[in-house]
C-alpha cells in the first residue's frame, strides 16, 4: 500500500510586512508557510518508516497575482506574459519562503513522489522558463519522481480524479488552447503574435484591477475566495466607484459562461441575457446585442458588442437572486449624485468616486445605513450558515461537476480552488472531496448570517468597525486540511479521507 496526500491553495506569494509585526499580514494570503514546511518534512520522515508516499499540490501553489510588476511598480498583472518578468516574480516568491521549497526537495530526496497541478493563481508556472525555474527551486534531480501537469489535464490515481476545480467556475476558467499556443512559441524563443495573446480569466483581472487596489483600505478582501459572482456584491458595496470596471469584467464572465473557454459550457443559463433574466426570475437586465460564435475573431472583438451593465446585473442576480434588484437600487440611490458621466475613463471614474468607499462614509449617516443594508445582503449572498459544513457543498457547480465526473467510473473526485474543505457523499460509495486551503479564510460572524435583519445590522455595525480598524483576527480561520488516499497493491483506492494536519 502507498499513501497519497493532496493539499492545495497554498498561495505562496506577496510580501511580508516590513518590519515583521505581530498580527500584520503584509500583502499575503499565506501567513503560515512554517506550517507547510513542518507538514512536508513530516511526510519525508514517514517515508523511512512506511515506505514511499506521494504529495500532490493541487493548484495555486504559488500566487503570481500577489506579485507587483516591479520593485518600483504599483500595478499587478492578471497574467505575466513576459517570460523574464515571470521568472523574476517566481524567484521573488521562492526567496521569501525558501524553507517550503527546501522541504519539498527533502521529500523528493527521501524517495517521495511530488506531483504539481496548475491552478488559476499560478498560470505562469506553465510557461517553459518558469517551469525550468520551478525544477531548479525544488532541486529536481534525474532520479527524483516529479511530475508537473501544465495543461489542465486531470490527474488520476486509481479510481480517484484530482483537479484544481477552476474549470467549473466561469470567472476563473483558463483559455488553455490560447495558453498552449503561447507556450509552444515561447519554448522556441519565438515572438508571440498579437492574435495569439493569452487573455487571463476575469477572476484574475478582478484580483489585480480591483481587489489588490482596495485591500490597502480593506485588508480582508483577498480572503474572500474564490473570485466569482458571490464576491462582486461585497466589493461593490465597499467601493461602488469600481462599478464600470466590474461591468467590463462581468461582460467577459458572461461570454465565458455562455460559450465555455475551457471544458463544457457551464450549465447555468443560456447565451441571451433576456433568457437568463426570465430563467432566473430576475426582473432586470437587457439584451446583449452581439451573438458571438466561439472561435470567430479576437476575444476583444467578440466582447465589443456585449453590454457591460446587463452582464453585471446577471452576475449580481446569480449571487443574490431576487434580492439583486434591491441591492443595486440601494447602491444606485446612495451614489447617484456622484456618478461620473457616461464615457468617463475607467481610472478617472475610480478616482472620482473614492469618496463613495464604505470606510470613508460617516457611520450613522443615512448613506452609511443604506450601504450597511447592501453589505448585509452581499455577505449573505457569499456565505451561508452551512458554508463551513464539511459535509455539504453550498456551491452547486462543484457538486454538479463531481456528480458528472463519477459517471466515468471514478469513486473519488478531489477539487481545490474554493478554499472550503469538503467530504460529501455522492451515493453508492462515491465521494466528492475538496482539499481546502493552507491560506487564511475569512468566516463572517454567524449571527450576521442568521439573525433577523434589524439584529444582524446592529451586529454588522460592530463587525465593520473592527474591519475598519484592520482587526479581523477573530474571524480569520487557518485550517490546514488535506485529502489522504490509501492506494492498494492493485492501484485501487482502498480508503479516502479528509484530514486536518496536526503540526506541533
Amino acid at each position: 500500500m502507498r499513501r497519497v496526500y493532496i493539499i492545495s491553495d497554498l498561495h505562496l506569494g506577496g510580501t511580508y510586512p516590513v518590519p515583521p509585526e505581530q498580527g500584520k499580514r503584509g500583502f499575503r494570503l499565506c501567513t503560515r508557510a512554517d506550517q507547510i514546511v513542518r507538514f512536508v518534512e513530516g511526510l519525508a520522515q514517514e517515508i523511512a518508516e512506511n515506505g514511499p508516499s506521494e504529495l500532490v499540490l493541487n493548484g495555486d501553489t504559488v500566487d503570481f497575482l500577489a506579485e507587483l510588476d516591479g520593485e518600483q511598480a504599483d500595478t499587478w498583472s492578471p497574467f505575466t506574459a513576459d517570460p523574464g518578468q515571470a521568472v523574476s516574480k517566481f524567484k521573488a516568491i521562492v526567496s521569501r519562503d525558501p524553507g517550503v521549497f527546501a522541504a519539498l526537495n527533502r521529500f523528493l530526496d527521501a524517495g517521495g513522489r511530488l506531483t504539481i497541478l496548475l491552478g488559476n493563481h499560478d498560470i505562469e508556472l506553465s510557461l517553459p522558463p518558469v517551469r525550468a525555474e520551478l525544477r531548479r527551486a525544488l532541486g529536481v534531480k534525474p532520479g527524483h519522481d516529479f511530475e508537473f501537469i501544465p495543461d489542465g489535464e486531470a490527474y488520476i490515481v486509481g479510481d480517484a480524479l484530482i483537479e484544481h476545480g477552476n474549470r467549473y467556475d466561469a470567472w476563473n476558467q483558463i483559455d488553455l488552447d490560447a495558453l498552449r499556443r503561447v507556450r509552444s512559441l515561447m519554448s522556441r524563443r519565438q515572438e508571440v503574435p498579437k492574435q495569439y495573446q493569452f487573455v487571463p480569466p476575469p477572476g484574475s483581472q478582478m484580483v489585480t484591477s480591483v481587489i489588490n487596489k482596495i485591500k490597502r483600505d480593506y485588508a480582508f478582501v483577498d480572503l474572500l475566495k474564490p473570485e466569482d459572482s458571490a464576491v462582486v456584491p461585497i466589493l461593490l458595496t465597499l467601493e461602488p466607484g469600481y462599478r464600470k470596471r466590474f461591468g467590463e469584467l462581468a461582460r467577459f464572465w458572461y461570454w465565458t459562461r455562455s460559450h465555455g473557454l475551457e471544458g463544457p459550457i457551464l450549465p447555468k443559463f443560456g447565451g441571451d441575457i433576456k433568457a437568463d433574466v426570465a430563467a432566473s426570475k430576475k426582473p432586470f437586465g437587457q439584451d446583449i446585442r452581439a451573438k458571438a460564435t466561439p472561435g470567430t475573431g479576437s476575444t476583444q472583438s467578440i466582447l465589443a458588442g456585449l453590454d457591460n451593465d446587463a452582464a453585471l446585473k446577471v452576475a449580481i442576480a446569480e449571487s443574490l437572486g431576487s434580492e439583486g434588484t434591491d441591492f443595486l437600487r440601494q447602491l444606485d440611490n446612495d451614489s447617484k449624485a456622484k456618478q461620473p458621466k457616461m464615457g468617463t475613463d475607467v481610472s478617472a471614474s475610480e478616482n472620482l468616486n473614492t469618496a463613495l468607499g464604505l470606510f470613508k462614509l460617516a457611520f450613522g449617516s443615512s448613506a452609511a445605513e443604506k450601504r450597511m443594508r447592501a453589505l448585509l445582503t452581499a455577505i449573505r449572498g457569499l456565505q451561508k450558515e452551512d458554508s463551513f459544513d464539511e459535509t455539504k457543498e453550498t456551491a452547486k457547480e462543484y457538486l454538479d461537476a463531481a456528480t458528472d465526473l463519477v459517471k466515468g467510473g471514478f469513486r473519488h473526485v478531489v477539487f481545490g480552488h474554493t478554499h472550503q474543505a469538503k467530504r460529501v457523499s455522492l451515493g453508492d460509495g462515491r465521494w466528492y472531496f475538496n482539499s481546502g486551503t493552507w491560506a487564511d479564510v475569512l468566516r463572517f460572524p454567524n449571527e450576521i448570517l442568521t439573525l433577523p435583519e434589524s439584529d444582524a445590522l446592529s451586529r454588522l455595525d460592530g463587525f465593520v468597525q473592527k474591519l475598519k480598524a484592520g482587526d479581523f483576527s477573530d474571524w480569520t480561520l487557518f485550517r490546514p486540511t488535506y485529502v489522504q488516499l490509501d492506494v492498494d497493491d492493485n492501484g485501487g483506492v482502498s480508503d479516502a479521507k479528509l484530514c486536518v494536519a496536526r503540526i506541533s
